[in-house]
């Protein structure tokens, strides 16, 4: 009788199991009406809650409120409710949740979650893997991950914790040097090809008076130094220069050669020498003394009002510091040639945000959470999520797609701006433009949208530099493990840091070789032969 109990048990937890399975699905979790396939996803409308990094606090939006994610609560019966934190207590408040154990359904917004977190929060379970979800419910999803990016988003443990967004535009370098052709032309000077003519060009730029006010006004040479938000990249918009003295370099002084060596830069003989050229200019006032405490705006007003700016750095030419009424007097500058024939410039990886979307262990249906995801990512949604919503004709709202009146059937960003008297805090059209996690191909976005004059100016500079760009990216995507990133963090602080104080003293007064002497043995004390072994490790890994 025991026996006959226990087998007409288990065959009810079996049925029941099943039932539950075909009113859920796997990974439905805790909520009721879940559809594997088709819409709504949900029978009922449901509540997740995503958490995620403000990046640009002026286009704040009300996500929830706008049109497209309106439309996708319709669709799906999945209402979000975002908090978006800004980026300056992103850092602080994401240790704060996560520690809490009060976790949302996911982290959901561009470049929320460091390679570096989503390596710890998958090992410690805050974050869940995706392979299996993303097989069974997100075919969409599926085939846009190509093996790149496969190989740039995985853990080191093998799984997929988060989704990284990419924009995927065939861009291949990241910056120009941008040079004031009118001031060449009027003092009849050539484009310069070496680093000795661009010496020269700078100082002709400084005291010939090419802008004619009879003012020894002009700013040679303008960059950013340093332009460090959290979370965003720091910039060094003066590292284009390296290449010419033999060597590619970026923040993290760690490079690959195109014959696959991984070295660190900065205590190499090319770097000294590249270092020294770039004191040289400014002993004899050729970069602008204010490059180290400038923002970008500061230099965007020098090169517009002020036009004082003889060269600089920007992401492209058109439609970016230079306005549309002096780009004409501006030109990319070819890479140039250093004083052993070295040539070269940057390569960049295509526009990969990693760590925009993880579910997290807390998610009542982790499997209803990625068929959302997936059904944001189908072609026409993800174009809508990254530009705007289709709309007719006319509409007035700031940033829609509206019907190309060129290319029957393709789509336009309008341009046109929000009412004066909304703040941009208070129109909800900006959402969800630069926050959702989507995965735009080329493919998809010529197949839509008609070429954005930005992408058509960007080419333009990218078209420059193609025939120069290194083997491998300077951003190319290492990957630690957890031991490896603790021990990493150990080093990298106290490293960059004594690296960073020290070319900007350096750029500024100049040194000695014994000053580069005692400066290569500080170099050897904070650990650089361990630093470097961690990352020729993780690349020999991944290659």
């Amino acid at each position: 009788m025991r026996k006959g109990f226990l087998v007409s048990m288990a065959l009810f937890v079996l049925t029941a199991g099943m039932l539950l399975a075909e009113g859920q699905g796997e990974g439905a979790g805790s909520v009721t009406g879940f559809n594997p396939t088709g819409l709504p996803i949900l029978q009922e409308k449901t509540e997740f809650d995503m958490t995620g990094i403000l990046m640009n606090n002026t286009r704040q939006g009300r996500h929830d409120e706008t049109d497209m994610m309106k439309w996708l609560e319709e669709q799906t019966n999945i209402k979000i409710n975002w908090n978006l934190i800004p980026q300056d207590s992103w850092q602080e408040k994401k240790n704060l949740i996560v520690a809490s154990g009060d976790l949302p359904d996911a982290f959901h917004a561009q470049r929320s979650l460091s390679s570096e977190d989503v390596q710890k929060f998958g090992a410690d379970g805050v974050i869940i893997p995706l392979d299996d979800l993303i097989d069974a419910y997100a075919p969409n999803l599926k085939a846009k991950m190509s093996e790149p990016y496969l190989q740039y988003s995985r853990s080191m443990d093998g799984n997929l914790y988060a989704l990284a967004a990419i924009q995927d535009w065939g861009f291949d370098s990241f910056n120009a040097a941008i040079i004031n052709t009118a001031w060449l032309k009027k003092l009849g000077l050539s484009m310069p090809k070496t680093t000795d003519d661009f010496y020269k060009v700078l100082k002709a730029f400084k005291t010939q008076d090419p802008n004619g006010n009879g003012q020894a006004d002009e700013i040679p040479w303008s960059f950013l130094y340093k332009e460090n938000p959290p979370v965003r990249e720091v910039k060094r918009e003066h590292y284009w220069i390296f290449p010419a003295f033999g060597i590619v370099d970026n923040p993290t002084h760690i490079s690959i050669t195109d014959d696959g060596e991984v070295i660190f830069t900065a205590n190499k003989t090319e770097w000294k020498e590249a270092v020294q050229y770039l004191s040289k200019l400014y002993k004899e006032g050729l970069i602008d003394p204010e490059v180290f405490s400038q923002d970008r705006a500061t230099l965007t007003n020098k090169v517009r009002n002020q036009g004082a700016v003889g060269s600089y750095t920007d992401y492209r030419l058109r439609l970016s510091i230079a306005s549309p009424d002096i780009q004409d007097n501006f030109a990319a500058m070819p890479a140039l040639t250093g004083p052993h024939g070295d040539k070269g410039w940057m390569r960049a990886m295509m526009a990969y945000s990693e760590g925009s979307f993880a579910i997290t262990s807390n998610c009542k249906s982790p499997a209803a959470l990625i068929r959302w995801m997936d059904y944001i990512n189908n072609d026409e949604n993800s174009v809508q999520m990254s530009f705007g919503m289709f709309k007719p004709a006319g509409y007035s709202a700031a940033e829609a797609l509206v019907p190309s009146t060129n290319i029957p059937g393709k789509y336009v960003v309008n341009t046109e701006l929000r009412p004066a008297d909304v703040k941009p805090s208070e129109w909800p059209f900006t959402a969800p433009i630069t926050v959702a996690c989507t995965l735009l191909t080329s493919e998809v976005s010529n197949k839509y949208i008609e070429v954005k004059d930005s992408n058509v100016a960007k080419e333009e500079v990218c078209a420059v530099y193609r025939d120069d760009l290194s083997k491998y990216p300077y951003n190319f995507p290492f990957k630690f493990s957890s031991s490896e990133i603790e021990e990493l963090s150990l080093i990298q602080t106290d490293l960059l840091n004594f690296i960073y104080t020290t070319e900007a003293q350096w750029i500024v007064s100049g040194f000695s070789d014994a000053k580069w002497n005692t400066y290569v043995k500080q170099l050897d004390n904070l650990g650089i032969d361990r630093y470097l072994e961690l990352y020729k490790t993780a690349f020999n890994r991944q290659k």
